[in-house]
């Protein structure tokens, strides 16, 4: 009788440990690598590409907020100006300022003070009024298809003027109270009923009321805002960024040009006539197309504003309607990025009521 096996049963004691076969060999193959490596190459460019497509729609977007910032501040700078036009501190009336440049000369009063004679550097020429103290056109505009009105005295060649903008002209009497007279500044002394303008630090006597608490003295503001094809740099030698720039009345008396706000590529202005002397405005015309200048109660604003740098790989056209003219298209691709801006200002100090 066959007798039956014994289930052997092995235990395995840490004196004998169990031995494991190293035949085997651990990591990546040659080909695995290569794919690895292709696949993170795909990965790395993918985000390489979208950090380069978000980079260039936030530079898109900075130089866009960049000129409505300046366009606003440029719009603001002569809506201001505008507004203030045709005040001579205490009347609106030119007629009641005496000493102005359309008038006969004048002569000192009983204070010694300096009726004005010349201003350097001044916009007319010749045998013309002189512009800086000409209160008769406290509004007035060029339009571009005119040209340059300046070209041989205060917008010489020099300050390239750029073809086709408007030239925009306002004069007025600063609200802001001087807290001395300075020799050599240019000032309106004036109540509601009589004012006379001078220079220097001695004010005149006026006719009437010359010591009523009304009666005060203002420095006199004349501004004519234009486009120049350049900013920094000379006419021959420039960085071809349009610039809003302006003739300004300063201590001298004379004119100077100011630089203002950079990439400011156009400049066009309209007028709203009152054509049946109810003090409404009819009509918005252009600044050639003005029959009286006396009946202008308001203007429009257009500003064209233009990046400093062209954008490579984008479409940057753009179809804008500026002053009544027909449609015209600005930028394109790999071109500069354009912006518009307008505002309707009313001029009140205008209605000699």
């Amino acid at each position: 009788m066959m007798k039956k096996n014994k289930k052997q049963v092995y235990r395995f004691s840490p004196k004998f440990p169990r031995k494991f076969s190293t035949n085997f060999s651990q990591g990546f193959s040659l080909v695995e690598l290569m794919v690895a490596m292709v696949v993170g190459l795909i990965i790395i460019s993918g985000v390489f590409a979208l950090h380069s497509t978000t980079r260039k729609t936030q530079q898109a977007n900075e130089a866009q907020m960049d000129m409505v910032a300046d366009a606003r501040f440029a719009i603001e700078m002569i809506a201001y100006d505008l507004r203030h036009a045709g005040m001579w501190g205490g009347t609106n009336k030119d007629g009641l300022i005496e000493c102005k440049s359309t008038d006969t000369a004048c002569a000192a009063t009983v204070t010694g003070d300096t009726p004005p004679t010349t201003v350097a550097g001044d916009c007319a020429t010749g045998t013309a009024p002189v512009w800086a103290y000409d209160l008769t056109l406290p509004v007035f505009a060029t339009d571009g298809t005119v040209g340059n009105p300046y070209a041989g005295s205060c917008i010489p060649a020099a300050e390239s003027y750029l073809a086709g903008t408007d030239v925009l002209e306002m004069r007025y009497a600063d609200a802001n109270l001087p807290q001395a007279l300075n020799a050599g500044q240019l000032y309106v002394r004036s109540n509601f009923i009589n004012g006379r303008v001078f220079v220097g630090a001695t004010a005149p006597q006026l006719n009437a009321n010359d010591t009523s608490l009304t009666t005060n003295n203002h420095t006199l503001n004349a501004f004519a805002y234009y486009i120049s094809s350049f900013t920094d740099g000379t006419v021959d030698d420039n960085d071809g960024i349009p610039s809003l720039r302006r003739v300004a009345l300063v201590n001298g008396p004379a004119l100077q040009n100011q630089l203002l706000v950079s990439g400011v590529s156009d400049l066009q202005v309209q007028f709203g006539e009152d054509l049946n002397n109810d003090l409404v405005v009819d009509l918005y015309v252009n600044p050639n197309d003005v029959t009286d200048w006396t009946q202008v109660y308001a203007a429009k604003i257009w500003l064209v504003m233009r990046s400093n740098r062209q954008f490579r790989g984008v479409n940057t056209a753009k179809a804008f309607r500026i002053a009544g003219a027909p449609e015209v298209t600005l930028g394109g691709q790999d071109g500069f990025r354009f912006f518009m801006v307008s505002s309707v200002v009313n001029l009140r100090n205008l209605k000699q009521l």
